[in-house]
Parts: C-alpha cells; structure tokens; sequence
C-alpha cells in the first residue's frame, strides 16, 4: 500500500511518503507560482523513470537467458494541449461547460538506451538482439503500474528500446 500526505501553500505542495520521503511541487511563475519544485507533470515523467528502471531490473533478472543491466538512460519528452487544462469558459461559475479536450498528457516519447553488464558497444558483439530489446520493453511497460497507468489513460506512448 502507499500512502502520502500533503500541505500546500499557494501553488506549493510538500508531501511526505508513508516511507519516509519528502515530495515537492509547484508551478513556474508564469503559471502564478514560485518555481521552487518540479512541476507536477515532471513528477509524473520521474515516476514513469524510476518504475520502469525498477521495473527492467525486474524483467531482465527473469528473463532466459538472464539479463544484467547496468544501467539504463532514459531521454523522454511529454506533450499535451493546454487548451483541456487552462481553456473553456472563464470564469467558471455554476453552469459552466467542461473545457472539450481532456487535461492528461496525450503523447510520451523518446528512448531507452540499456547497458548491460561487462559488455561495451564496440567489441564487435551484439548487445541484446532486437528480440531481447522487445521482449524486455513490452514486459516492462505491462507490468510497472506507472507505464500500464499512463497507457490506459490514452496517452501514447512511444518510446524507443536502444542498445547502450
């Protein structure tokens, strides 16, 4: 179970995880905050990062033949139409119309580049085959809940699994 609990000020929000970690957000002053912490949408790309890292661990360790990641990099980019956020009718007053696009991200893209253990691109030996690189993508993005959450809201996502 997770648990998380919260005070904010203004556009600021300090959260403490039932773990004993200390969250923070808030909104670029453009947006009428302080820009003292990540967006919360930064945040939800953070969590995207750290369950699949988690979560490619997992997968490659149960894999056959068995996979030793090193590490992974990740380079991931969000968009959205502003307009299902900050448009509609203004003010918003009894009786006014839900903005028509929906809020949520609508794409995530980018790549994965994994390294695995003791092997360097160069040494004339293939990485991990395409098969692999699939095979360790499509498990890990059905099974971290962060991935499977973001997928089943609509966004797409298209993100690329590379050798490293």
């Amino acid at each position: 179970n997770y648990h998380i609990s919260g005070v904010g000020t203004k556009s600021f929000v300090s959260m403490k995880t039932n773990t004993n970690h200390t969250i923070q957000t808030d909104v670029p002053k453009k947006m009428g905050g302080g820009d003292d912490a990540p967006q919360p949408v930064e945040t939800l790309l953070a969590a995207w990062v750290g369950c699949t890292q988690a979560t490619a661990l997992y997968v490659g360790r149960n894999m056959e033949p068995r996979l030793l990641i090193e590490k992974i990099e990740f380079d991931v980019e969000a968009y959205r139409d502003e307009r299902g956020a900050l448009g509609g009718e203004l003010p918003i007053c009894s009786g006014s119309a839900l903005p028509d696009l929906p809020a949520r991200l609508e794409k995530v893209t980018g790549t994965v580049k994994v390294y695995l253990r003791g092997k360097r691109q160069g040494e004339g030996v293939p990485l991990l085959t395409e098969e692999q690189l699939s095979l360790l993508g499509g498990h890990t993005e059905r099974r971290c809940p962060v991935a499977n959450m973001m997928a089943m809201s609509g966004i797409e996502m298209n993100i690329q699994w590379i050798n490293g």
